[in-house]
């Protein structure tokens, strides 16, 4: 890969993942790894400064604000910190501080990097009058109905200062957080994949009963504006803040030497696990007034703080067993039983083992001593085995020869990693398929989460995805199930009846058909009309289609050439499930024979609204730009796609563009009507 390349791939990724992180709540990668590629990019841009862009996510902080809150300009930014993650650099830190200030009357903070999610609260003559998320540093959202939920945060202090303006960092203590997601799992919620993003998601709820169910906290950092008062230390203003009520950064160490602030550093790096709430790292703050003016900022990081990063936490534990579970396309994944082990502010008891070469590889054995860690402080996984340590009765692991849900023989195809189980009536694979069945994305039927499906299943109701709308049929046993009743009961069953009109792609998405996702769906749905064509298609019909080929051809020719799936699709059709693709009206041609591909990151539509939008008007989305692209529809921090589209001549499309065409392509088919 040329350089270019690489750095317009790592600017793509980064603006990806920053809107995952900061918009979303829903990272997909560790901080340690983001940093990790945030790190590569500005080392290239320095050695490669003509390659550099003016928008890059190394010159700029956060996300976008969201549009359902109101929008705040921040008087003070609220800027980001520098990443640090070495001694050496902590100590070239200090040292460039020295440089520029002198050491005469100099010391530091070092303070506990909460992982939470920055904001900024306001009083104006003692009572709270405003809070807001840090959104892109300049421009936040009004978050303030919701901040009145969070108990630790004053609503009224010192009536005496006119005007106060503090930053904080608003988080979710491991305990709520674990409490929050068990009973999201028993209603067929979202899952948080960790505190954070669970503090985030609350925080931004549009009804603020719900940030308050969540419990959430706040530890106050900093004073970002003041009237009234005048401090000479940035420890003064933390003990300031304590007298008047709020949770000041504890633990804060005040430091004058590099061996103190490594000492410090390393102090709380030893108690993470001891803490009741995620930290990320530790904060190194110059900790006089005076000085931190003369040391400036630059237009992203102040020069008078930075933040070192902890590696992920890793432990040592016993490996007791192994399990292997069986996913819905009937895939068999190894889990690691583990003696329990407290890491990165949870108790870990299951790792995942990945696959039967993964075990190979690593020489785990049943008994050994093994270094867990969390991936992107979410998954636990087993880094390596301590064979100092293995025991001299420690069991090889073997991938079992039957399908540990059902007994049927196992199957790996050649080349493959992976091992599956081919019996589609596998319980296992039922109740993953019905996961995937009502799953937003496909038939989209509200209620019937985890702990509803495991309800129907222990209760026999169901047996395959077509019995739910059976279900129509058994109130009376629904109404008797536990956590059920008349008014639950009723809503499921709305649910599944509405759910029957769905598309024909959303249908076709919801059957689990190997290498068919949503985009796919769509594109069968479009060039068959209905499901009987598409049974009854060959594999060099199916293979034609735009982003298909041969081996996704295969698994569709696969899928509807066994007499179960045909049965099941059968006896969907008897219980009144929409077989046609259907039209509302509004369908259009305006795009007919358009090939469209997006990139970037739109901030009006969600990638999988638009590629709707424009299959409504005949058009078809493809994944990779080529000389038959129509259009290429470029959202902010669009990448290499881009840079191919301009290279070929392909016409590029903005927002606003698109925006013009579909405009324009509405009012042609109310002309024709």
């Amino acid at each position: 890969m040329e350089i270019w390349e690489r750095m317009e791939f790592l600017r793509t990724e980064l603006e990806r993942h920053n809107k995952l992180y900061y918009e979303n709540d829903a990272p997909e990668i560790s901080d340690f790894e983001y940093d990790a590629m945030l790190r590569e990019l500005e080392e290239l841009e320095q050695k490669f400064p003509i390659y550099a862009t003016p928008d890059s996510p190394t010159k700029h902080v956060g996300g976008r604000v969201n549009e359902k809150f109101s929008k705040v300009t921040h008087a003070v930014p609220m800027k980001s910190l520098g990443d640090i993650f070495s001694k050496e650099e902590v100590f070239e830190f200090t040292n460039r501080v020295r440089s520029t200030v002198g050491s005469e009357g100099l010391s530091f903070v070092v303070e506990r990097k909460i992982d939470g999610l920055s904001v900024s609260v306001e009083y104006e003559n003692g009572r709270l009058i405003r809070a807001s998320t840090r959104g892109d540093g300049l421009v936040g959202e009004d978050i303030t109905e919701n901040a009145m939920t969070i108990k630790n945060l004053p609503k009224t202090i010192d009536p005496s200062i006119p005007y106060l303006e503090v930053r904080g960092e608003v988080y979710m203590p491991f305990e709520v957080f674990l409490r929050v997601n068990e009973q999201a799992e028993l209603q067929g919620e979202k899952i948080f994949a960790n505190p954070r993003n669970a503090a985030a998601g609350s925080l931004r709820q549009l009804n603020a009963k719900v940030a308050a169910e969540r419990q959430l906290s706040i530890f106050v950092f900093n004073i970002q504006a003041v009237r009234g008062r005048e401090f000479s230390s940035h420890a003064e203003t933390l003990r300031f803040l304590s007298d008047l009520g709020f949770e000041a950064s504890p633990g804060f160490i005040e430091c004058r030497t590099d061996e103190e602030i490594w000492s410090a550093i390393e102090s709380i790096g030893e108690s993470r696990g001891e803490l009741s709430y995620g930290i990320d790292g530790a904060v190194i703050k110059v900790n006089e007034i005076s000085l931190r003016e003369k040391l400036g900022e630059t237009a992203k990081i102040p020069r008078w703080a930075i933040a070192y990063k902890y590696p992920p936490e890793e432990k040592e534990t016993r490996l007791l067993s192994v399990e292997v579970t069986v996913g819905r396309t009937g895939k068999l994944t190894p889990v690691a039983i583990l003696e329990p082990v407290h890491l990165a502010g949870t108790t870990v008891s299951k790792a995942t083992l990945n696959n039967e070469d993964f075990i190979r590889d690593k020489d785990v054995r049943i008994g050994d001593m093994v270094v867990v860690r969390k991936a992107g402080e979410i998954i636990p996984e087993i880094v390596s085995v301590n064979i100092d340590k293995r025991p001299a009765d420690a069991q090889p692991f073997a991938m079992p020869e039957v399908c540990p849900a059902c007994g049927e023989k196992v199957y790996r195809k050649e080349g493959e990693a992976h091992i599956y189980c081919l019996n589609e009536l596998c319980p296992a694979q039922v109740y993953r398929a019905m996961m995937h069945f009502a799953s937003k994305d496909t038939m989209n039927i509200d209620g019937m989460g985890p702990g509803m499906i495991n309800l129907l299943l222990d209760a026999d109701l169901i047996h395959d995805v077509a019995d739910i709308y059976t279900l129509s049929d058994k109130k009376e046993l629904l109404v008797d199930l536990d956590r059920m009743g008349e008014s639950s009961a009723a809503n499921l069953l709305a649910s599944i009846e509405e759910s029957k009109s769905r598309p024909l792609s959303r249908l076709i998405a919801a059957l689990g058909i190997r290498n068919v996702g949503v985009v796919a769906a769509r594109s069968l749905a479009k060039a068959f009309g209905s499901m009987d064509k598409l049974m009854n298609a060959t594999v060099l019909e199916l293979a034609a289609l735009p982003d298909f080929g041969m081996v996704t051809a295969q698994c569709v020719s696969d899928f509807f050439s066994k007499e179960t799936n045909i049965a099941l699709i059968e006896k969907l059709r008897s219980l009144g499930v929409n077989m046609e693709e259907t039209s509302d009206g509004k369908a259009g041609t305006a795009f007919a024979g358009k090939i469209f591909v997006l990139t970037g990151t739109l901030s009006k539509y969600t990638r999988s609204e638009a590629s709707e939008l424009i299959m409504a008007q005949g058009g078809t989305c493809s994944s990779s730009v080529s000389k038959n692209t129509s259009y290429v529809l470029a959202g902010e921090a669009a990448g290499s796609k881009l840079t191919k589209a301009q290279n070929l001549g392909v016409a590029i499309l903005s927002e606003d563009d698109f925006e013009k065409m579909l405009s324009e392509a509405d009012s042609a088919s109310g002309e024709s009507v």
